[in-house]
């Protein structure tokens, strides 16, 4: 699975960065979030209980898939701000 960054928007009202990486996994299906989250703080250096998926769109037929994932300063503002089903998406609670 490769990651490239193709959009990048510093929210500083919410206290996170939100960035849209496009995926190309090849010959494997659409990745999960939990592999999505584990890539991108590998790819960023940052904790991987800072990252939140919101969603993920593979365009049907192709090997790659558009992810919107924001990752926060601390894990307060996370809890605080994400609706509940996005964090159990993500297994953060």
């Amino acid at each position: 699975m490769r990651l490239e960054i193709i959009g990048k928007f510093e929210n500083k009202l919410l206290e996170r960065v939100e960035y849209v990486f496009k995926i190309n996994h090849e010959a494997q299906g659409t990745p999960s979030r939990k592999d999505v989250r584990e890539a991108v703080s590998k790819f960023l250096g940052v904790d991987k209980d800072l990252v939140v998926v919101r969603r993920i769109k593979t365009p049907f037929g192709v090997n790659e898939a558009y992810a919107e994932v924001f990752v926060y300063e601390n894990k307060e503002n996370l809890l605080k701000i994400e609706p509940k089903h996005i964090l159990k998406r993500n297994e953060i609670i």
